[in-house]
C-alpha cells in the first residue's frame, strides 16, 4: 500500500521504500502495489509503482491489480506499469464493468491481457459478482480458454470461494498456470497435495518479523509434506489470524478491504505505517490493542512505539514530522 505524507498531499517516497526492503526483509518473493487501496490520482499511482519497481529491482517482483475505475484506465496504468519494470498483473475487473455475459468476460479479458506484454494471473473472486452466470466467481470453461492465452501464467483463487471450486481450478489448469489459494488454511491439500508454488497476494507479512519468518517456514513444511510442523506454525499464528478476520469480516461487508488496519498491522511488525486517504475506515483503540493483543498472544511483541508515528509513518517520524495541534490543524 502506498505511504503519504503526514498531510495526505502526495507519496512519501522514503516510507514506500522503507516498505518495499520490509517485505524483503520477511522473505517475501513478489510484492502487490495496491494501487486501489486507497485514493490516488493517475500520476501518483504512476509514481507509486515507479518507486516500487525501483526500490524492489533485482531484489523482488511487483505486480499490480486490474481494479481501477474502468478498463481504459487500468490498461493506461499498467502500460507505465510495464514501463518502469512491473512483473505481473492481478487480473480482476474495475468499479465499471458489467458484462452481460461470459463471452462478454473472455473477450474483455483477452483484450486486456493483449495489449500489455506482462504476466497476468486470472483472479477469480467473489467481489466481482460474475456468479449470476450460474458457474461460480469464474467458469471453470473460461478459466481454461483464459489459460491459453500466452501471457496468462498464474491464477489467484479470490476469498470465499469453496474448496470443490479450488479443486476443479487445478485439476482443469493446474498443469499450465502457476496456481494458488492465499488462504493458509487451505495449503495442506494446495500446498501439499496439489504442489502449489506459490501464495498471495495476502498480508502474510503481518503474521510473522523480520527475524522470525514463520509463514515462510510454514510454507515450506507445508511443501515438503511435514504436516507436523507445518501445523504447529499454523496453530501458532491463529491468534492473529483470528483476530485479523473478525476486524476484515466487519469492515469488508461494506464491500471495502480494511487496509487502515493492514497499515496498522504492517507497522507493529516494522512496516512503514500511515494513514491513508478518504474514503476509508476508522479505527478505534480497542480495535488497535486487539491487534496488539493478539501478536502477543502468538508470541510476537509488537512494536510499542508512540502512536503518532503510525498516524504520520515511520519514516516521517523520523525525520521529525508530528501531527498538527490545536490551531495548526489550519495549516499556514
Amino acid at each position: 500500500m502506498p505511504s503519504f505524507k503526514p498531510d495526505l498531499s502526495g507519496l512519501d517516497e522514503e516510507g514506500i521504500r522503507h516498505d518495499v526492503n520490509y517485505y524483503i526483509e520477511h522473505g517475501m518473493f513478489s510484492v502487490l502495489a495496491a494501487v486501489e487501496s486507497t485514493s490516488m490520482t493517475m500520476a501518483e499511482r504512476c509514481e507509486f509503482v515507479r518507486i516500487v519497481c525501483d526500490e524492489a529491482r533485482g531484489r523482488m517482483l511487483v505486480s499490480a491489480p486490474v481494479l481501477l475505475d474502468t478498463f481504459a484506465d487500468d490498461v493506461e496504468f499498467l502500460k507505465y506499469f510495464q514501463s518502469v519494470g512491473g512483473h505481473h498483473v492481478l487480473l480482476g475487473s474495475p468499479v465499471q464493468y458489467r458484462p452481460n455475459s461470459e463471452e462478454e468476460v473472455f473477450q474483455t479479458m483477452k483484450a486486456v491481457c493483449d495489449a500489455v506484454d506482462l504476466c497476468m494471473d486470472i483472479y477469480p473472486a467473489a467481489r466481482f459478482d460474475l456468479s449470476r452466470f450460474g458457474h461460480g466467481t469464474l467458469s471453470i470453461d473460461l478459466v481454461r480458454r483464459l489459460a491459453e492465452i500466452d501471457n496468462v501464467v498464474g491464477l489467484k483463487i479470490g476469498n470465499l470461494n469453496p474448496p470443490n471450486y479450488s479443486a476443479h481450478v487445478f485439476s482443469a489448469v493446474g498443469e499450465q498456470l502457476l496456481v494458488n489459494d492465499p488462504l493458509d488454511n487451505a495449503w495442506a491439500f494446495i500446498v501439499g497435495d496439489r504442489g502449489a508454488q506459490w501464495a498471495g497476494a495476502m498480508g502474510y507479512d503481518m503474521w510473522q518479523t523480520r527475524d522470525d519468518q514463520r509463514v515462510v517456514r510454514m510454507f515450506n513444511h507445508f511443501r515438503a509434506g511435514q504436516l507436523d510442523e507445518a501445523m504447529e506454525i499454523y496453530w501458532a499464528i491463529e491468534p492473529i489470524r483470528a483476530a485479523s478476520w473478525s476486524l476484515h469480516g466487519r469492515v469488508s461487508s461494506s464491500g471495502l478491504y480494511p487496509f487502515l488496519s493492514f497499515k496498522f498491522q504492517q507497522w507493529l511488525v516494522g512496516g512503514n505505517g500511515g494513514m491513508l486517504r478518504q474514503p476509508i475506515h476508522r479505527m478505534s483503540e480497542w480495535e488497535m490493542d486487539s491487534l496488539r493483543a493478539a501478536l502477543a498472544a502468538s508470541g510476537i511483541t509488537p512494536h510499542d512505539g508512540p502512536i503518532e508515528e503510525f498516524f504520520v509513518g515511520r519514516a516521517a517520524y523520523a525525520r521529525g514530522e508530528r501531527l498538527p495541534r490545536g490551531v495548526n490543524v489550519l495549516g499556514g
